[in-house]
């Protein structure tokens, strides 16, 4: 059983639950919108600006047997209303003890502390999912659905779908491709000592009052399309969202209210 508190974000001025700053942009399109006009094309997309002011963490403590997850879930969001009425940008990291070793960068006799093998795609070709390609070298995670760190758009403010009448349900858009650097992740990062000096990660979890902050560019698909081609199903949907998002986010965590997890 699994312990689950909402952490939300708090400026460093203040103490304001879901404060912080961020943004994410770049050309979008949405088909299906319930006023019957699209939200741009694939061949004409419009730009898109979330223009954050919502910024919230969700932690989920494994206190099972095994291995640690810890699992933590970001969000950005247009406006503090309820996710169903609001724009909002997920970043889902189903084990932050993963993330964690990546962005500790600890080596042991030259080797990697890190599993190098958690890609969480079936492309032999896709690039290593923790790479140290950042600002300075700082490592790089690579952003794919089933990867170590996911994101998804769900544009409920701007475009309800008309695929699942009569409930409002609206078209969900993940990464399918990009990068998260991240520059802040509560303690893991100990970028003054060399790979070798640096401590081991045991039972990683960001803490409260601990910050996070990142820079991000995610290539954006259908989340129907990218599960049936995951799961290897002969012939996907079409596509009805699409596009680019470029931004970054920096907030430190708090207790907050309880909130929806990821989609």
């Amino acid at each position: 059983m699994r312990s689950f508190l909402l952490l939300a974000a708090v400026s460093a001025a203040g103490c304001s639950i879901g404060e912080g700053k961020g943004s994410a942009t770049g050309p979008l399109w949405i088909l299906g919108c319930l006023d019957g006009k699209p939200y741009g094309t694939e061949a004409n997309p419009r730009m898109f600006d979330l223009e954050p002011t919502f910024f919230a963490g969700e932690p989920i403590e494994d206190i099972s047997d095994g291995l640690p997850a810890n699992r933590l879930i970001i969000r950005m969001q247009r406006t503090g209303n309820e996710i169903q009425i609001s724009d909002t940008l997920f970043f889902d990291i189903p084990n932050s003890d993963l993330v964690a070793h990546c962005l500790r960068g600890r080596t042991v006799g030259g080797v990697p502390d890190w599993d190098s093998t958690a890609s969480g795609t079936l492309d032999p070709n896709a690039p290593p999912w923790c790479e140290a390609m950042g600002p300075n070298g700082t490592p790089r995670i690579h952003l794919v659905p089933f990867g170590p760190v996911r994101s998804a758009l769900t544009p409920l403010a701007t475009c309800h779908s008309e695929a699942h009448q009569p409930a409002v349900v609206g078209i969900t858009g993940v990464a399918k491709d990009g990068w998260i650097d991240f520059t802040q992740f509560g303690s893991a990062e100990q970028p003054d000592l060399a790979p070798e000096a640096r401590w081991e990660i045991k039972d990683f979890q960001v803490n409260f009052d601990q910050p996070l902050a990142a820079t991000f560019h995610i290539l954006l698909d259908d989340d129907r399309v990218q599960e049936a081609l995951y799961r290897g199903i002969d012939v996907p949907p079409e596509s009805r969202i699409g596009g680019t998002l470029d931004g970054d986010f920096e907030f430190d965590l708090k207790r907050g209210r309880a909130a929806q997890t990821f989609p």
